[in-house]
């Protein structure tokens, strides 16, 4: 449509200069009749002229309205979609509430939500990623995640495929993350105003927190590290004046070997924000094995699963571990109680995870 009016804009024109030409070609064909005879010739050049100019008119016209028919009906090469494939269950869901889930081509079995990406093609697994799968799909960028898929991304950029790397390890980094989505997806308008709006909450979870022990901490500096001078004993890295104030917690992502959280981790820092205190503040790395022991010694009042096919009982039935408090009080909470996606993904969801998280440390 738009080339149509440019078209007839151009169309007009032409026909204004046309009858301008066909004005001067009509002085020309006045001034041929008072050339003499000698020099162009016996023929009748008057009437001879007139119908040459009049043909010529004629033609033009008729040219130019050809042209202009054949560019309008001329077939338009669309420019092509933009074509995501995203191997991170975090990232999809980023892009989704940005509202680019139509752009999306293909995305791992980890990504079940929202419910639209469940009928999206599949790459494989997060851990397996279906590289030919990749390829046959023409994405225009692959979203990865973490330094094990960074073989995947300089295999795919060998084909001139881009990648991009999002993996957020903070609340920080997840804000700042959706605002790159967002300028990648040209939606950062949408994607701002997630950002601002996740900002918002996070640092009324922070005031209600920093209330409740009464320390003033910035959420941006670093992310809510710790309510007290660091311990260097992992084993005991409660203070006892926090330990009266936040319920200690204990967090369980593995159960074999069993493995927590450090303070540093993702998962970390929202139970922080929740108004929790992890009892393995400091271990030597933030996703890190630990010692059945210890925990009983650090009796938490409350433990938490985050992985699947373990039960309350089963954890109550380890040895020594029924004089745990949180084990003495039924305060054990699985998978079937908190939904660990809303915990332990990066993403806008972990709002709703941090408010399931405050129900169960204090109600």
């Amino acid at each position: 449509m738009k080339k149509t009016i440019i078209f007839l804009v151009i169309f007009v024109n032409l026909v204004t200069k046309l009858n301008f030409v066909t004005h001067i070609f009509a002085k020309l064909n006045f001034a041929f009749n008072f050339i003499p005879k000698k020099i162009l010739g016996t023929r009748d050049l008057n009437k001879s002229q007139n119908i040459s100019f009049k043909f010529l008119s004629k033609a033009l016209l008729f040219s130019f309205l050809v042209l202009i028919i054949i560019s309008c009906n001329a077939p338009q090469k669309k420019s092509e979609s933009p074509r995501y494939i995203i191997i991170s269950p975090e990232v999809a869901e980023i892009v989704a509430l940005i509202g680019s889930t139509e752009n999306i081509v293909g995305v791992t079995t980890e990504c079940n939500f929202p419910t639209e990406l469940k009928k999206i093609p599949k790459v494989g697994t997060f851990g397996k990623v279906d590289f030919e799968k990749i390829i046959e799909l023409k994405p225009t960028i692959v979203f990865i995640s973490g330094l094990e898929q960074k073989h995947l991304a300089a295999e795919l950029n060998k084909l001139d495929i881009k990648t991009e790397l999002i993996y957020p390890k903070s609340i920080a980094e997840m804000i700042s993350s959706i605002r790159k989505i967002g300028t990648l997806l040209d939606k950062e308008r949408r994607a701002n105003f997630i950002a601002d709006s996740l900002q918002t909450q996070i640092d009324q979870f922070t005031d209600s927190t920093v209330a409740k022990v009464n320390v003033k901490e910035s959420l941006h500096e670093k992310p809510f590290a710790r309510f007290f001078p660091d311990s260097t004993n992992s084993t005991d890295s409660t203070n006892s004046t926090c330990s009266t104030i936040l319920p200690k917690v204990y967090i369980e992502i593995y159960g074999n070997p069993i493995m927590s959280v450090s303070d540093n981790s993702f998962i970390g820092e929202v139970i922080q924000l929740a108004g929790g205190n992890n009892i393995f503040a400091h271990l030597p790395r933030d996703y890190s094995r630990i010692k059945p022991e210890n925990v009983i010694l650090a009796d938490p009042e409350i433990i938490l699963l985050t992985y699947p096919g373990i039960s309350a009982e089963q954890i109550k039935e380890r040895k020594g571990w029924y004089i745990i408090s949180a084990c003495k009080n039924s305060r054990i909470y699985t998978v079937e109680d908190i939904n660990p996606d809303l915990i332990l993904r990066a993403s806008p969801r972990i709002i709703e995870g941090i408010k399931l998280l405050q129900k169960a440390f204090y109600e």
